[in-house]
């Protein structure tokens, strides 16, 4: 399993240096020094500390949100809720910092649970419509961001706001509560450890427990799964339970770990970025890390590019999109489950 997955990844880095190619250098070639625009996309992000601890800050909620995606699709399922699951997870995280009456090294854990769970409900609702009356949690848990999105924003007002910072933001979080930095210099903070250990432990789930092979089984192959005893949609809400639980969790670890107030009006973006991450880790957690550094280099890259060179940001947003969309695709018609998910049938399902 994982050496296919580590031959797909290849392909998909083949993929990545020929869109690069196609796309960076008829931009470099507008410049004056077209080499310095190529090397600084390619290895910028990689010349000093700041910006590798960029890279990392970036890809410590992708592979949160990653890895949460990759366990719903292991099961068969597609929930885009997890979006929403990780916006309300970082405003119950910072909620419950600012009311749980516990001291110092008792707060930051209990904050992240009550996070975790507020959360995971965008993504618990859709599993449970699809389980109970076969409503599709495509639809559901898409509409259900927009859902959390204001009723966060009612409570971020009504209740967290600091009437004296002068914006639509929550008092400050407990010091207490916040997470200790890493790396000096850097916003690296514990997190990111945290991160790893999630992927590692849901490798282990996926693959060395009975509930991940009943996960792997009903994703590959719903009928079959029925036809030997399973409980398809027993398995299909769990795997919802548990990817919203890991996406509201990664939405805290956010907050603890960079802000110092909830301070989000609209959905931060980590969950459709964890979708991207899923699909280009094939639904593997371990291939989720990878995956995810890969999106956070992408995004310093371009960026550095943008500061350093005459090239406007939307020509590096377009070269970025481009290179999403052609990996994505890529690895996108390659997976039966996304296709499924999608209403199309893969060949092997012909068969």
């Amino acid at each position: 399993m994982i050496r296919n997955a580590l031959a797909e990844t290849a392909l998909t880095l083949a993929i990545v240096f020929v869109v690069v190619a196609l796309v960076l250098v008829p931009l470099a070639m507008t410049q004056a020094d077209p080499v310095g625009v190529v090397t600084t996309f390619l290895f910028g992000p990689f010349k000093s500390i700041r910006h590798i601890g960029n890279i990392i800050e970036l890809a410590t909620p992708s592979m949160f949100c990653g890895l949460a995606v990759a366990l719903i699709l292991r099961a068969g399922m597609f929930n885009l809720g997890v979006e929403g699951a990780f916006f309300l997870g970082g405003l119950g995280t910072v909620a419950a910092a600012l009311i749980l009456p516990l001291p110092g090294p008792w707060l930051a854990p209990a904050a992240l649970l009550a996070g975790a769970v507020i959360g995971s409900s965008v993504c618990v609702v859709p599993g449970v419509l699809r389980a109970r009356y076969g409503a599709s949690e495509l639809v559901s848990s898409l509409m259900l961001n927009f859902a959390a999105l204001f009723i966060g924003l009612y409570v971020l007002n009504v209740w967290l706001r600091d009437p004296a910072a002068g914006a639509m933001v929550s008092f400050k979080i407990p010091a207490d509560a916040r997470l200790p930095r890493l790396i000096e210099g850097t916003r690296i903070h514990i997190g990111v450890l945290l991160a790893l250990a999630a992927c590692g432990l849901g490798a282990l789930y996926l693959f060395r427990t009975a509930g991940g092979f009943e996960s792997r089984i009903a994703g590959a192959n719903p009928s079959f799964a029925a036809h030997l005893g399973l409980d398809v949609a027993r398995i299909g809400l769990r795997a919802q339970i548990l990817g919203g639980l890991i996406a509201a969790f990664g939405g805290g670890i956010e907050m603890l770990g960079l802000y110092q107030r909830f301070s989000w009006q609209a959905l931060p973006g980590n969950g459709w970025t964890g979708v991207t991450v899923a699909i280009l880790a094939r639904d593997h957690p371990a291939l989720v890390i990878p995956a995810a550094l890969f999106l956070g280099w992408l995004q310093v890259g371009g960026d550095l590019v943008a500061r350093n060179f005459d090239i406007p940001n939307e020509a590096v947003g377009l070269m970025q999109a481009l290179l999403l969309v052609t990996v994505t695709a890529a690895a996108l018609t390659r997976n039966p489950r996304l296709l499924r998910a999608f209403g199309a049938r893969s060949p092997g399902a012909a068969r």
